[in-house]
């Protein structure tokens, strides 16, 4: 039996694509899909809100009281290790698209308009083959 489809321009063995959700945030829970299955994977959703609300938190904390105390050096996060960006995200779908052979879709959920198109650029570079857009940004923009 054929079970081939068409989806956002690409051509899948079946019909199944597994939606944004919390199994997506590994590279071991994408290839259990894979081999269940899934013809393609639709990422957890990158929240561009949530990202400059991240950077505004850090921030805020690494400058309040650095005037108060000599010792305020010492409350700076270890900057090698936070992240405020997109990077793990991008990351991930990097890593998905070396290990898998399905289709790696982004999902983003976009705050400003406009603002989404960055985002969509760099998950685009990422190497995802597809992106699902959300938010109501985008639904300005577009309607």
């Amino acid at each position: 039996m054929n079970l081939t489809t068409n989806y956002l321009g690409m051509i899948l063995k079946n019909p199944i694509v597994v939606s944004s959700s919390p199994l997506s945030h590994t590279i071991d829970s994408i290839r259990r899909m894979e081999d269940a299955g899934a013809a393609a994977v639709v990422m957890y959703s990158l929240f561009e809100e949530q990202i400059g609300f991240d950077s505004y938190y850090l921030d805020y904390h690494l400058t309040a009281g650095i005037d108060s105390y000599a010792e305020s050096i010492s409350y700076f996060p270890d900057m090698q290790t936070y992240n405020v960006g997109p990077d793990a995200y991008l990351n991930l779908i990097r890593r998905a698209k070396e290990k898998v052979d399905i289709p790696i879709i982004g999902s983003l959920n976009g705050a400003s308009v406009g603002g989404w198109t960055d985002y969509a650029t760099v998950i685009e570079d990422a190497g995802a083959d597809a992106l699902e857009l959300h938010g109501e940004s985008f639904k300005r923009s577009w309607c």
